[in-house]
């Protein structure tokens, strides 16, 4: 056990074992006295089995990861075409695939997979001798499972690559042309999405964001109570288990898509910087590891990392804040789900196995 230890990033370890305590802790108070009262005890054991998962992964040579990258990408594509024939149906959505009592959610591993097989891709040759169409050819490779999970729906999900992609165009540098290519693509994406893509109650979120203040009772009602819910923690917080908006369920998906709002109910704003702060510290950890990596490929991962926690953290928090759409997009390390904590996981083992190989100069 020792020995597999030594594989671990203790100074990126520490913050992600602190921020899973206080969101265990923070879905423990959400799901107090309700029908989800036992779920903290479930995301413990997702928890433990997640950190067993990233000792295993962070053990392994990163060059073996690379090298089992296109086989894991196929897989990953197969089983998003496997919850679109025989997928789980949940509140209008298809996104889960059911097996005995396990249910699991393929998207959440595949930005992973997908991250791992283009820098991959992309890291096997010196940067000089990357073409155009070899950024062409990468951007497909993400757009493929991006559809698949917007199939599903899952708009929320899919923003979730958007890291990946803008990892791509980096790799050449931000050139005039790459910016302008850029906008123009976001803004042809965004009118076919608004015209083709999204449905209905996405097209509402959308409108609620922009005008809040229309349907409090109605479309509205949850960034509402979230509001509320972090107004009412002011400097100190109300206590453990003990905020108003929270105990007395006006504040809706709260162990979930709104748990930041219990957190900032409960612990106040000194709070919320505590927990902004230990993700600051994952994210510049993950950053530094980029830095040290020995090659092109580990190097481009780390920082695609990076960029999928810090799109979560911003999209989430800017969420519950109303600063952003209502996307369903769940806050690493705090929200409830097996899916999505074995994947944050998986990927940070593979950073894990980056350091320690950097090390061993």
């Amino acid at each position: 056990m020792r020995e597999r230890l030594r594989f671990l990033d203790t100074r990126l370890l520490l913050p992600m074992i602190l921020l899973v305590i206080m969101g265990t802790l923070t879905v423990y108070s959400a799901g107090r006295g309700t029908t989800q009262s036992s779920l903290w005890l479930k995301q413990t054991l997702w928890n433990a089995l997640g950190f067993l998962a990233l000792a295993a992964v962070a053990a392994v040579n990163p060059l073996r990861s690379f090298r089992s990258a296109l086989p894991l990408y196929i897989l990953g594509l197969l089983s998003l075409a496997a919850v679109l024939v025989a997928g789980h149906r949940i509140g209008g959505a298809q996104r889960w695939l059911v097996v005995g009592h396990l249910t699991w959610q393929p998207s959440e591993l595949m930005k992973w997979l997908t991250l791992l097989f283009v820098t991959h891709r992309l890291g096997t040759r010196p940067l000089q001798e990357v073409s155009g169409w070899d950024l062409m050819g990468a951007s497909t490779l993400v757009f493929f499972p991006m559809l698949l999970v917007l199939k599903q729906p899952d708009l929320g999900m899919a923003i979730s690559f958007l890291p990946i992609l803008l990892l791509i165009p980096l790799l050449k540098g931000l050139k005039a042309k790459w910016v302008i290519a850029g906008l123009l693509g976001i803004g042809l994406l965004g009118f076919v999405s608004w015209q083709k893509v999204l449905k209905p109650y996405q097209k509402q979120r959308v409108m609620t964001f922009l005008d809040p203040g229309a349907d409090l009772q109605g479309k509205g009602y949850q960034i509402n109570q979230s509001r509320i819910a972090i107004g009412s923690g002011g400097m100190f917080g109300q206590g453990f288990t003990s905020g108003s908006q929270t105990q007395l369920n006006f504040l809706p998906v709260k162990t979930t898509d709104f748990v930041f709002s219990v957190w900032a109910e409960e612990r106040g704003f000194l709070g919320v910087l505590l927990a902004l702060g230990l993700f600051g510290s994952v994210i510049m950890r993950i950053l530094d590891t980029a830095r040290v990596a020995k090659t092109s490929s580990e190097t481009y991962f780390c920082v695609g990392a990076a960029g999928i926690i810090a799109l979560h953290l911003l999209v989430n928090v800017g969420m519950v804040i109303g600063l952003l759409p209502n996307k369903g997009i769940v806050l690493p390390f705090f929200s409830a789900g097996g899916s999505s904590t074995l994947s944050y996981f998986l990927g940070l083992g593979v950073v894990m196995s980056v350091r320690y190989r950097a090390k061993m100069k």
